[in-house]
């Protein structure tokens, strides 16, 4: 779907009751709003339509005691200020709520002890065409995406005192009367929840992926077939073991919430979102949210609702004739009233009164002011006829080279993967590797100190590929993710955390 399709039914979302029963008028052209199709401008412009405010990231160190918190992260967890998933435990222990969706490696064990739940990096697909999304084909047939497969809703147990009220049932599985159950929520390259124990706050499944679903496994030939994959796991309060008000949900794909999959043709991601919103605010209506995407704490909520809101109307300009005309009459009035009544004549007889003394100070005060008006008119003037701006030796003039326009290509294209290759290979030369070595990476050497060795040599890994491996697609928004990777890996390696075996190990900052 094209961006202006993403932009018009954006307006249609985020557009109050009263605006179709206007009268149309007449109005200028606005420049478009660009929104991705990969973005999340539409879940922010929902949350800020509920009344939710942002958490800005300056405020992240007052959140205790934050019962009307709800925190979401979404995408990959890595940010300069660590590791955001704490944070949503914290709020989750003062009685908060929190949303986790993302479809790289994340275990669950943090949320609760003896919980052995996690999410695998392997990406599912569907061999069962009804269970999968289509897209319409401009000659009139169906492509069938079997890595879109439509999520199934599980009927969340009841608990305790709340035999007849689970807020997780809803979600996908509706409430039965007004509510109907949500059977096109379509996934996008997801992935899945591998379970041995469900426990505390993702204690219960909430929704499943369809039969016949299987992945593909790296380091084995052919695919694995997977039967009942969870999709969703969650948890709320106040339950029989514990009495916060909490409210926990667990996603293996962000992507369901992004602008494209929210507005999709015969998908139920929009409603999900709808739902997603209610159930993280609960009874409390919790009006602060920490929003965290690819981490990165987003602080603005309303971007789509200032752009998309009407313009104030611009104060009408006076006539310029008409302005003139009273400005003469007023003139003409005053002197009128001057010459009426004799007024210059009077004022210099009673200046003519005045002692000597007086009248010489009254000389001194009008010369004085003359003078002084004078040179702040001057002193404000500016010169009109400013010189040109000087030229740089050595730059050529003229339109942009060959070199400059493949840039601009490569951007318009979305696919950068020939400048980030070139930057990487530029890191990997101020290592000690010089050439191209090949698609394989030498020994990498971890430091002890390094608590998660095997993820520091699994990303080191993945940049070598990247640099010395086969070409590959590498759009804007995909660089945004890795880049963080990068940086930390530079930082790592300057700190003595990391070296190849073949290259010397770098001496401590």
């Amino acid at each position: 779907m094209s961006r202006l399709a993403i932009i018009a039914i954006a307006g249609v979302l985020l557009a109050p009751v009263g605006v179709f029963a206007q009268v149309r008028q007449a109005t200028e052209p606005t420049k478009p709003v660009e929104i991705p199709a990969d973005g999340t401008e539409l879940l922010v412009a929902l949350l800020d339509r509920a009344g939710v405010k942002p958490i800005k990231e300056t405020e992240l160190w007052n959140l205790r005691n934050s019962r009307d918190v709800m925190v979401i992260v979404l995408g990959t967890n890595h940010g300069h200020r660590g590791n955001m998933l704490d944070t949503a435990q914290q709020v989750l222990l003062s009685g908060g709520a929190a949303l986790i969706a993302t479809d790289t490696y994340l275990d669950l064990d943090r949320f609760t002890w003896g919980n052995r739940c996690r999410i695998s990096q392997a990406r599912i697909r569907c061999g069962d065409v009804k269970a999968v999304h289509g897209v319409q084909l401009p000659d009139g047939g169906m492509e069938y995406l079997r890595e879109c497969p439509y999520v199934v809703p599980l009927a969340a147990p009841n608990e305790g005192r709340n035999e007849d009220r689970n807020p997780l049932t809803p979600i996908f599985s509706g409430d039965g009367a007004g509510m109907r159950p949500l059977t096109k929520v379509a996934t996008n390259n997801s992935a899945y929840f591998i379970v041995d124990q469900l426990s505390g706050e993702a204690r219960q499944p909430v929704a499943r992926f369809p039969k016949n679903c299987f992945v593909t496994r790296a380091d084995r030939f052919g695919v694995e077939q997977i039967d009942d994959a969870l999709f969703a796991v969650g948890g709320f309060g106040p339950n029989p073991n514990d009495q916060r008000t909490y409210r926990f949900l667990a996603m293996a794909d962000h992507s369901v919430f992004i602008n494209q999959m929210l507005i999709e043709p015969g998908t139920e991601n929009l409603e999900l979102t709808y739902r997603v919103i209610d159930y993280l605010q609960g009874p409390e209506k919790r009006k602060r949210c920490l929003f965290i995407e690819n981490g990165r704490v987003v602080e603005k909520f309303d971007g789509l609702r200032q752009a998309f809101a009407k313009p104030k109307p611009q104060m009408p300009m006076p006539n310029p004739k008409a302005l003139q005309e009273k400005a003469v009459d007023m003139g003409n009035r005053v002197i009128d009233h001057v010459e009426t009544n004799n007024l210059m004549n009077k004022a210099l007889l009673q200046v003519s009164r005045l002692p000597s003394i007086v009248r010489f100070f009254l000389l001194l005060l009008m010369v004085y002011t003359t003078w002084f008006l004078m040179k702040r008119m001057f002193s404000s003037r500016k010169p009109t006829d400013l010189p040109p701006a000087p030229t740089v030796a050595g730059v050529p003039a003229g339109p942009p080279g060959v070199f400059d326009r493949r840039q601009k290509e490569l951007i318009r294209r979305n696919n950068i993967y020939e400048p980030v290759r070139d930057m990487v290979r530029e890191f990997f030369a101020t290592v000690g590797v010089h050439g191209e070595p090949g698609p394989k990476s030498p020994k990498v050497v971890i430091s002890k100190a390094v608590r998660k060795p095997d993820s520091l040599r699994l990303a080191v890994k993945d940049f070598w590929a990247l640099a010395f491996g086969p070409p590959q697609e590498m759009t804007v928004a995909r660089w945004r993710e890795l880049s963080v990777y990068l940086d930390r890996i530079r930082v790592a390696h300057a700190d003595g955390k990391w070296y190849f075996a073949d290259v010397p190990a770098p001496l401590p900052a």
